[in-house]
């Protein structure tokens, strides 16, 4: 991995997307190493105070799915 690769947070919502990438890990795909995945409860209530504490803590972007 090089000094280059950007930091992604994705807040993924439990009933809908975090599905899909939970099949994904169970089908052995694979995704690059420097996305976090964070499963959240629902997405439309997710609270921006998430958005701002992973910018704080050195993400340089943020997704939201639902």
């Amino acid at each position: 991995m090089n000094d280059n690769n950007i930091k992604i947070v994705s807040f993924l919502c439990n009933w809908c997307s975090y599905g899909a990438a939970d099949l994904a890990g169970v089908s052995r795909m694979e995704y690059p190493a420097d996305i976090r995945v964070i499963r959240i409860p629902c997405a439309g209530r997710m609270s921006p105070k998430f958005i701002l504490s992973a910018f704080r803590e050195g993400a340089d972007a943020i997704w939201v799915s639902g």
